[in-house]
């Protein structure tokens, strides 16, 4: 019978010293993750005060130009003061030529009419050398008719094709 105590005391130690054992695992492993907790928190608290920071650098930015702001509006006032004056003095001009003779206006009109037909004739110009590429004219044929140098078509053509081809 004693045999038998000696062999439950042995098998009631060794279920006490695996359930030490597990036991001492367990608070080792609660150790560890009380320390990534730690580790963690001071991760978080660094991170927390380098945003502060840079919050508190952005806002002391936008008091700065907070403050820029009060001088350009003063500015802008002065501009829109000014493109007041301007367009108070234009007005001036346009009633002046309201009342200026009939010849001068004539003579702007005329002006105006030769603006128009240079623009007319520099898109004609680029017309004219397209439509006798298109015929099948080359760059010194195209240059003897418009009576324009051969070099001048030949870029023109150039940078037109280019063009065609970007698009």
């Amino acid at each position: 019978m004693s045999t038998l105590l000696w062999l439950l005391s042995f098998t009631l130690h060794g279920v006490l010293l695996y359930a030490v054992i597990i036991l001492y695992m367990r608070l080792a492993a609660v150790k560890e993750t009380e320390k990534q907790q730690k580790k963690l928190l001071e991760e978080t608290e660094n991170t927390l005060a380098a945003f502060l920071l840079e919050l508190k650098e952005e806002n002391e930015k936008l008091i700065d130009n907070l403050d820029v702001p009060s001088v350009q509006t003063e500015e802008k006032q002065k501009e829109e003061h000014q493109q007041a004056e301007q367009h108070s003095e234009r007005g001036a001009v346009q009633e002046e030529n309201n009342a200026l003779p009939e010849h001068i206006e004539g003579l702007i009109n005329e002006v105006e009419r030769a603006e128009e037909n240079v623009n007319s004739d520099a898109r004609s110009f680029e017309d004219e050398v397209m439509s006798l590429y298109e015929q099948g004219y080359s760059a010194g044929e195209i240059a003897q008719k418009l009576k324009s140098g051969k070099t001048e078509i030949e870029l023109f053509l150039k940078f037109r094709s280019k063009a065609v081809k970007d698009s």
